[in-house]
């Protein structure tokens, strides 16, 4: 059985189950796009060459991994977003420290800001954890 991706109109087989041409990824990387520049809070905060620097480091520091799915899940996936810990509406001062990072996948990041709704202290203390965890089995901690 065959499926038409509605963006490029190549067909594939539904057991590939997505469009073999990316389409689905390459649509959510433009809808953050364009939330970055028309919607997101502190988009100058975003948009700085600081800003940019850090998320480097705090992407190396992780080894580009998503610390929430290894930690929590138990899976290895890759992380695309470096995620504040104590958000930057509650202490922009925060905001380009790495001991307020983690680098976290997409999925982990919704989830996280998920939590943060009804948990947002035990969310924040679980990261903590995960980073002492990592910082620990990769010889950084104490």
């Amino acid at each position: 059985m065959n499926k038409i991706c509605p963006r490029c109109r190549t067909v594939y087989s539904y057991s590939i189950g997505q469009c073999p041409n990316q389409c689905s990824s390459k649509a959510k990387l433009e809808d953050n796009r364009v939330y970055d520049r028309c919607q997101r809070d502190n988009k100058e905060f975003y948009s700085s060459k600081d800003w940019k620097r850090m998320r480097e480091i705090c992407k190396g520091k992780f080894s580009g991994l998503c610390l929430w799915s290894l930690y929590k899940h138990n899976k290895i996936k890759r992380g695309l977003i470096a995620h504040h810990i104590v958000p930057l509406s509650e202490d922009l001062n925060k905001g380009l420290k790495l001991s307020n990072l983690v680098y976290v996948s997409d999925e982990a990041h919704r989830e996280i800001h998920k939590l943060y709704e009804s948990e947002q202290q035990e969310t924040i203390q679980l990261i903590r954890k995960f980073i002492e965890v990592w910082d620990i089995e990769h010889g950084r901690g104490i």
